[in-house]
């Protein structure tokens, strides 16, 4: 996977399309500095914007001035194609360790995670693969080298992937012997969501990863009842919560555990559970000690992340039957419809002849099914991520099942294999990740050159998603005029005024099926062409969809 790293970074190779092959413009003309020193300052959470859009209930203009072509511009010298990475480069941002402020204003993802992507930066500045420094016009003028940050970033989440294959190995193999341990691995290695995961500097693979060590320990205490697994229990569950909110999964060890002791052991396993508690709990305001002071002392930018949060999610929770619709949906594209249905088979045996065990090692995953299903409704693919933790565990009981058919029937458990790696749809994601890494044809730069040969200068292009690179692809945000459509139609819509030309990233055309300015468009292209087989849970290649007006 290593070579495919370099995906949707900011590089100067787009420069003739950004800037209309006139010579990229200087540090100075992109006015970063006021924003820098507003977003040090600011009391609002590091993932929300800087000057956000109006009320998006009229058509709305995004080039009007110098000012909003530099912010957009901007976007385009520090932003990954993925939108959720940028915000953790952000927190970094604006912590300054010579006050000893190590608030990074970002609390859905922990400090656990913050500082340890700061730490993989800070090593490689000393090792010389990157340059860190507070002159943020080196990174203007050479995007190349804030891509290096990026690089850094997905190293770590990379070798949290190995990480996790050992650890779905070990679970396995406890569960059915070697080949149980490398069938499991296997199936985990061609998941689309776990593919996804390591490619991307997000912490939600970290912490699934440090749950199912969490799992083993509480596994070991359980059939040793040695203190030490309780303390090995205890410090990864924590760390797990102090990487990511959802990490507060790893919780659900503690009921299971506490069902599945042994009657003998009681006493032994309130004690060593409350030690692993209290342990769990110190990790977390380790990792995360601006918690406790930022409620007490400083509640605005807590409060502003949390809002954040939860207005992404707000309706989701009164839709919870329809989320429950989509997360089935989101773990057939995760880890394809055999490896589902076989995981949740090879479940539903283990369980049946090793009860307390299997309760134990699935509590996690069934703890997080339920919370995305109150919160899935409507989700798009990349909600994947919160079910990469559900996916590994069906996963390893996928390969005590392909294992258990193979020693009985060869023939039969070969035939089971091939038929669930086969709808894991793997060679589409490693197709989507690689052409972005590496092809010269990636949809929003094939898009872009399209737009700049093909459409005149003085046409107006409309859009849906505010420009950035994982949304809108390389345009000459020098000169074009580009307006936002709103989601409704204005009220005061005068059709002559539309853009000539509209242009949107989308798994397809049926995601803005019904929208009200279809009847005024007809589809004139798209990137990449519809025979692309497509990889909806990741940002590489995406699908970008033209319009022109013809009404």
């Amino acid at each position: 996977m290593a070579p495919l790293l370099w995906w949707g970074l900011p590089s100067a190779r787009e420069d003739a399309l950004l800037f209309g092959g006139d010579p990229p413009w200087k540090a100075e003309q992109y006015y970063l500095a006021p924003d820098l020193e507003k977003l040090r300052e600011r009391p609002a959470g590091a993932d929300t914007d800087l000057n956000p859009l109006p009320a998006r209930d009229r058509i709305v203009e995004l080039t009007a001035d110098q000012n909003a072509r530099a912010e957009i511009l901007r976007r385009y010298r520090f932003f990954s194609r993925q939108p959720d990475e940028m915000i953790v480069f952000r927190a970094l941002q604006r912590m300054n360790p010579r006050r000893l402020d190590f608030d990074p204003q970002l609390y859905q993802y922990g400090g656990g995670y913050i500082y340890l992507i700061g730490a993989a930066l800070a090593g490689a500045a000393r090792l010389g693969l990157v340059r860190v420094t507070s002159d943020a016009a080196l990174y203007l003028e050479h995007p190349d080298a804030f891509a290096r940050f990026y690089v850094v970033a997905r190293v770590v989440s990379l070798v949290c992937g190995a990480l996790t294959l050992a650890a779905v190995n070990k679970l396995a193999r406890r569960a059915g012997g070697r080949l149980a341990g490398w069938l499991a691995m296997l199936c985990v290695a061609c998941a689309p969501v776990f593919i996804t995961a390591v490619l991307e500097v997000k912490p939600h693979l970290p912490s699934a990863c440090l749950i199912l060590w969490a799992t083993l320990s509480v596994l070991d205490y359980h059939a040793r009842g040695r203190t030490r697994d309780a303390v090995r229990l205890g410090l990864q569950a924590g760390y797990a919560f102090g990487l990511v909110l959802t990490g507060l999964a790893s919780a659900a060890l503690w009921p299971a555990a506490w069902w599945g002791r042994a009657k003998e052991t009681r006493a032994q396993a309130r004690r060593g559970l409350l030690i692993a508690a209290g342990l769990m709990i110190a990790v977390y305001l380790v990792t995360n000690p601006y918690i406790p002071y930022d409620w007490l002392a400083r509640r605005a930018a807590l409060v502003s992340n949390i809002s954040n949060s939860t207005a992404m999610y707000r309706d989701q929770v009164r839709q919870s039957p329809a989320g429950a619709v989509r997360v089935g949906e989101l773990l057939v594209e995760s880890m394809g419809l055999g490896g589902m249905v076989v995981g949740v088979a090879g479940l539903c045996l283990l369980w049946r002849r090793h009860g307390r065990e299997t309760t134990i090692a699935a509590a996690t995953g069934v703890a997080t099914l339920a919370l995305c299903a109150l919160l899935g409704a409507g989700k798009p693919a990349e909600f994947a991520r919160f079910l990469i933790l559900p996916v590994l565990l069906l996963c390893v009981a996928c390969g005590w099942l392909l294992a258990a058919l193979a020693r009985r029937h060869v023939a039969l458990g070969l035939v089971a294999i091939v038929a669930v790696l086969l709808t894991m749809r793997t060679p589409a994601y490693l197709h989507a990740f690689a052409v972005d890494a590496w092809a010269p044809n990636e949809s929003r730069v094939a898009a872009g050159r399209y737009l700049a040969k093909q459409v005149p200068a003085a046409d107006t292009i409309g859009l849906l998603q505010e420009p950035a690179p994982y949304a809108v692809p390389p345009l000459d945000f020098t000169r074009r005029r580009l307006v936002l459509l709103p989601a409704a139609a204005p009220r005061d819509l005068d059709p002559t005024q539309l853009p000539q030309w509209l242009v949107f990233t989308a798994d397809g055309e049926a995601t803005h099926a019904g929208a009200w300015w279809q009847k005024y468009y007809r589809l004139e292209l798209r990137f990449p062409p519809e025979s692309t087989p497509r990889s909806p849970i990741c940002w590489a290649d995406k699908p970008v969809i033209i319009y022109q007006r013809v009404r």
